[in-house]
């Protein structure tokens, strides 16, 4: 592939299963958007694990030997997204965790070192996991009391932005270790562990 861009904005993601992105999907589609919010396409939900908005195409090979270091050191998890809330900054309508699992706080935190020692322009504010589902929104559109969506962490990807075309070109997939194989039971991580997320930022709604 030529390379036009003298740089890539690349990002650490974690990607819903398919049965996952349908259920992401159906809650997005009860809140009360209104004709300024712009909600984000089913096939582009993520939760970012680390955000690298200028990355040298020829880092991309340190980078995947980071995130294969990171996968074999961390082990799978239970994500609830049982938060829907409306940042200020850009009206973030989005989902995230009322508790990260320790487990998963520590594969960003791999991630982000291995990125940083790759010489990469990273992203390291104070981690807000969150499921961005429509920007330019506002509070009140939230709905009221929902089901939590539970989302059995397996893996996670590295996937390049290309600006402009609204597409996400995924470079390389890898599965933690100790995940369970799909059908089977997760271990539950442990609540004495897991870390409650910082208050958000005006900078952090950015990511």
């Amino acid at each position: 592939m030529a390379v036009t861009d003298p740089a890539w904005r690349l990002f650490f993601a974690l990607d819903p299963s398919p049965a996952l992105r349908e259920r992401m999907a159906a809650h997005a589609a009860r809140w009360n958007w209104d004709e300024r919010a712009r909600p984000t396409a089913a096939r582009r939900l993520h939760v970012t694990l680390v955000f690298m908005p200028r990355v040298d195409p020829a880092q991309v090979g340190e980078l995947s030997h980071a995130a294969a270091r990171a996968a074999a050191s961390c082990r799978g998890c239970t994500l609830v997204l049982d938060r829907a809330e409306v940042w200020p900054a850009g009206g973030i309508a989005h989902l995230s965790p009322s508790r990260i699992p320790a487990s998963l706080q520590a594969l960003h935190d791999a991630l982000l070192a291995g990125a940083l020692a790759a010489g990469t322009q990273a992203d390291d504010r104070a981690w807000r996991p969150h499921l961005t589902l429509a920007r330019k929104a506002r509070a009140e559109q939230a709905p009221g009391e929902f089901e939590p969506l539970t989302w059995q962490v397996r893996g996670f990807s590295l996937q390049r932005s290309r600006l402009g075309s609204g597409r996400y070109e995924v470079l390389g997939r890898w599965r933690l270790a100790g995940a369970p194989q799909p059908g089977t039971a997760p271990r539950p991580s442990s609540s004495k562990r897991d870390t409650p997320p910082r208050p958000p930022t005006a900078a952090s709604a950015a990511r």
